[in-house]
């Protein structure tokens, strides 16, 4: 830096001068913001007093200019990359997206101090700690999340991928980017297709060249691991089923992938209250009146699909759903009303009785 220059500076950190916007620019600016210039001890020092008189007081475009020119820089006084951080976006924004500056905990106090937009910017940022990543999930913003997974350079703890994992059974927003992460493993991907859609799930068999067979697996395995519990274990540890707690459709379906076809149909009768010998001949090879039944006990349309595809010894899933009966049994399913199922059930056990 010019003696000129420096005693400028001096000048005005000792307030013996006010300059005009435009002077404190150009002073600031023939300090730090030239690519050839570097600030040696003094100068930064200098920088960091005037700052709090200064800054604060001049106009947006005149912070905004400053943090622009201060963006890319590694020596710049480091209270002053903090306060054009914690400003408004337009500010903030290049030393949120680029500053090397700013530590990991600079980065995690603005998410916590300011809404999305602040977030959004740290996001997108070269690089970015498993410390700020798991700040920017913790802000529930979903736009957020998304940016941040769609970040290559952003590494992510396995605790906090397990978390997004598990939310994006609900926010479906997460599951495209969470199945390009690099840091996705296997398991987690198995767990996710028990929600994904059919080109998703296509998707998770190509990159972890796995047998889609193997995918529908891991939904019945999914539902396993929410149902398995005291309602299928009695004393002796037998697999039993208790018609009388339980959602019917999980219960359902343990028996099924269990492959007990048996404990099944004994379970389904006992639901319908219908003859077995009855059910045989006249339920179980229909899908029009196994989604009678289905309905009539409160079964919703994915556990009704999942049961006709095990019974008609159909592999894979997702090629069920898209043939033509998979497609005409849904929308039967879908068009029956529960009364009108109700009151058809109650004319086979009468007619069954």
């Amino acid at each position: 830096m010019q003696a000129a220059q420096f005693e400028q500076l001096k000048e005005i950190a000792n307030g013996e001068k006010r300059p005009e916007n435009a002077e404190l620019v150009t002073a600031l600016g023939s300090a730090c913001f030239t690519p050839d210039t570097t600030l040696g001890q003094p100068e930064t020092a200098l920088l960091g007093e005037i700052l709090h008189r200064l800054v604060r007081d001049v106009e947006m475009p005149v912070r905004r200019a400053l943090a622009e020119q201060l963006s890319e820089r590694d020596d710049a006084p480091h209270d002053l990359i903090c306060l054009l951080a914690d400003d408004v976006i337009d500010v903030a924004y290049p030393l949120l997206q680029m500053s090397p500056m700013l530590s990991d905990e600079d980065l995690v106090t603005v998410v916590t101090r300011h809404a999305r937009q602040h977030a959004l910017a740290i996001s997108r940022r070269e690089t970015l700690s498993e410390e700020v990543s798991a700040a920017l999930v913790q802000t529930g913003d979903s736009n957020v999340v998304v940016s941040l997974l769609q970040n290559d350079g952003a590494n992510i703890s396995g605790k906090t991928m397990e978390g997004l994992v598990a939310e994006s059974e609900s926010v479906a927003a997460y599951r495209t980017p969470l199945l390009g992460r690099k840091d996705l493993n296997l398991d987690m991907a198995m767990r996710m297709a028990d929600w994904v859609g059919n080109s998703l799930r296509q998707y998770i068999a190509e990159r972890f060249n796995v047998d889609p067979t193997k995918l529908d697996r891991a939904v019945s395995d999914a539902v396993l691991e929410a149902i398995d519990g005291d309602i299928f274990e009695n004393e002796s540890n037998q697999p039993t089923l208790d018609i009388q707690g339980g959602a019917p459709g999980p219960r359902l379906l343990h028996a099924l992938t269990h492959d007990n076809l048996t404990l099944f149909k004994q379970t389904f009768e006992d639901l319908c209250s219908l003859d077995s010998a009855w059910a045989e001949d006249s339920l179980y090879g229909s899908g029009e009146a196994l989604a009678i039944a289905a309905r009539a006990i409160g079964l919703d349309q994915n556990e009704y699909a999942r049961i006709l595809c095990h019974l008609h010894s159909t592999d894979i899933f997702s090629d069920f759903l898209a043939s033509e009966y998979g497609q005409r049994m849904m929308q039967y399913f879908e068009s029956m009303q529960i009364e009108n199922a109700t009151r058809v059930l109650d004319s086979w056990r009468k007619t069954a009785a």
